[in-house]
């Protein structure tokens, strides 16, 4: 098959070169084969944890997660500051490679990792991410990002899927351990599948930064940076709504199950249904999404405008749960915000880092999308624990809260979005050796 048949095959999906075609192959495959490999490891983590733990430690591994963060980011800048590109995410893969082969055989020795694999788990499944998407928006200009990160994303809608479906059918065959040795070897795998030719068809600019390591690592470069102060508050409240959203829709479910166990049905088996066709739907949809929506909205709204979509639908959706809190709102609701996050949310947001600088790209956003991702986890516990503790806020006053939130969520989208197209007009005109763009509104 050719190259100008693939670029036709995949033209529903968005427009692809036939120069872009190999590359952009390759790093879907590459994003499918991790998040593949990370929903293989999502159930050994659980059984690790609940094995010999209990709900209650499984909800402090959480918190610690960010304590390590605050370390782990300054030190990922320290090892790692001039090293970029093809370099920087096959040392940080073979790092998380080694750390799954340690555990394995600690594992298999009698030492009990439960706790340990799984705050480990909650670092990989976002770092990991985040080196790719860095080296995605690094070896891109903005103009072939726009185009190409829909098809990439798709590599991880379906690994997603086939992910979670294969752990279903493995994890018996294989075990925990088993699991852990299966996602070494996938990640080794993807550090091979590499294109040196086809790569550099795909890289025109970059915007090079140069500047001396900083003690306080990937936290400085967003310090430093307005744009990325932006980004990360976002990153913030974006976790914290979802999160609040789920506390919400919950609640809900379990409202549901004890009417059916009034009318003789048996709860757990009501909220395994509930749940069951509710990431049913997300997945569904988030796929359709991702093939056949976001590469539209970046062509004719653009990635400026395509920030305000999950926040504009969270304030109308939880306007609605607060004001009409009948379940079935409350379900689609949260299967439309839950399906735009994994699709038109998420590509949109590793498309943010297309017109900035290399250490933004890595440094930055290996801490934005690391720390300041927990952050909103620890700030939604925050939420909930004051909430019904000091408060006694009932279901519908949190939907009220999160469509508050939400609300504020919206001018920070704009912000943001009026900053990317001066960076990303900037961008293009040094490409070009055209004149910068001056500072304008959305």
């Amino acid at each position: 098959m050719t190259r100008h048949m693939l670029a036709r095959w995949l033209a529903p999906f968005a427009e692809v070169k036939p120069d872009e075609i190999v590359p952009t192959l390759v790093l879907a495959a590459r994003i499918f084969i991790i998040i593949f490999g990370y929903y293989l490891l999502k159930p050994t983590r659980e059984a690790l944890i609940l094995e010999h733990g209990t709900p209650e430690l499984r909800s402090y591994a959480l918190a610690v997660q960010a304590a390590v963060l605050l370390v782990a980011v300054p030190l990922y800048s320290y090892f790692f500051h001039n090293r970029v590109g093809e370099v920087m995410y096959r040392s940080i893969t073979i790092f998380f490679a080694i750390n799954l082969l340690i555990f394995y055989f600690l594992g298999i020795s009698g030492f009990s990792i439960g706790f340990a694999f799984f705050v480990w788990l909650g670092i990989f499944s976002i770092g990991q991410v985040a080196q790719f998407w860095a080296l995605a928006a690094d070896v891109h200009s903005i103009n072939s990002g726009q185009r190409l990160f829909a098809i990439i994303a798709l590599g991880g809608s379906l690994g997603a899927v086939l992910g979670s479906q294969s752990a279903h059918h493995l994890f018996p065959l294989l075990g925990s351990y088993g699991m852990l040795l299966l996602a070494a070897v996938l990640l080794l795998f993807t550090t091979l599948i590499y294109v040196r030719s086809g790569m550099e068809s795909v890289m025109p600019h970059r915007t090079k930064n140069h500047d001396p390591y900083h003690v306080g690592g990937g936290f400085t470069v967003v310090l430093r940076s307005p744009y990325l102060r932006l980004v990360a508050i976002f990153i913030i409240l974006l976790n914290l709504i979802n999160s609040t959203g789920e506390f919400i829709f919950a609640k809900m479910v379990v409202a549901q199950a004890e009417m059916a166990v009034a009318a003789g049905g048996v709860k757990s088996v009501v909220i395994g249904e509930i749940y069951s066709n509710f990431f049913m739907w997300v997945n569904g949809l988030g796929l359709f999404f991702q093939a056949f929506v976001v590469s539209r909205l970046f062509r004719y709204i653009g990635v400026h405008w395509s920030v305000m979509i999950l926040p504009v639908i969270a304030t109308i959706g939880y306007g609605l749960i607060a004001f009409f809190p009948v379940f079935t709102v409350i379900r689609a609701i949260k299967i439309l915000e839950n399906s735009t996050d994994y699709s038109v949310q998420q590509t949109t947001r590793h498309a943010l880092f297309l017109p900035v600088a290399q250490n933004e790209k890595y440094e930055g956003k290996t801490a934005i999308e690391t720390f300041f991702w927990r952050f909103g986890d620890l700030m939604h516990a925050a939420l909930i624990y004051g909430g019904t503790t000091w408060f006694g806020l009932s279901v519908y006053q949190f939907a009220l809260v999160n469509m508050t939130i939400a609300l504020f969520w919206i001018v920070l989208a704009w912000r943001i979005g009026g900053e990317y197209r001066v960076l990303a007009a900037n961008g293009e005109a040094i490409a070009s050796k055209q004149p910068v763009a001056s500072k304008q509104p959305v």
